[in-house]
């Protein structure tokens, strides 16, 4: 079954599914982790808690809701895959 991101699901069906959403969970992404998962529209993409698209490289990224920023606590986190 084909699954998108957020800004992939709007764009293609002119709403959010949350196909991706939830995948990544709050503690990880807190922890400075996301969970890596393929998206028909981004290719292979890591995603926050609410299905975004946080993938610089993806192939989309040139697009709005694409690579979006990861969160930041001051230092910065390091991109991580779970």
């Amino acid at each position: 079954m084909a699954r998108f991101c957020k800004q992939c699901s709007i764009d293609i069906f002119g709403e959010d599914f949350k196909e991706l959403a939830g995948i990544t969970t709050e503690e990880d992404w807190k922890s400075g982790m996301a969970a890596v998962v393929i998206c028909e529209g981004c290719g292979s993409i890591q995603v926050d808690p609410d299905g975004n698209c946080v993938s610089a490289g993806c192939l989309e990224a040139c697009k709005p809701g694409h690579g979006m920023p990861w969160l930041s606590d001051g230092g910065g986190h390091e991109q991580n895959s779970i």
